[in-house]
């Protein structure tokens, strides 16, 4: 298993512009591997360590730092750790 998303609040609940996700890497060494979007994502770490992969190398975080991942940019997410990685992501909810 590579990650797992929990949706806290969508588009469901009511939210007209952004949802708010918990996502966790459970092991060491699990990642989500580089990829992009058109929208920007704003991630704040809540327990573990892990790192923000992009083309340029790693960037080592842990509990209390936050990330701004901009629209286009080629990002990841890895666990560095030996207990699980887990953020909040917060991404704008997009109108079909």
């Amino acid at each position: 298993m590579q990650a797992t998303i929990r949706w806290l609040i969508a588009e469901k609940d009511g939210a007209p512009h952004f949802a708010m996700r918990v996502i966790e890497i459970r092991l060491k060494g699990e990642k989500i591997p580089l990829h992009r979007h058109d929208y920007e994502h704003e991630v704040f770490i809540i327990e573990g360590k892990g790192n923000v992969l992009s083309p340029g190398g790693p960037k080592p975080v842990a509990f209390g730092n936050y990330v701004y991942v901009a629209p286009g940019e080629e990002h990841g997410f890895e666990n560095s750790g030996d207990e699980p990685f887990r953020f909040i992501c917060v991404i704008p909810i997009l109108k079909k």
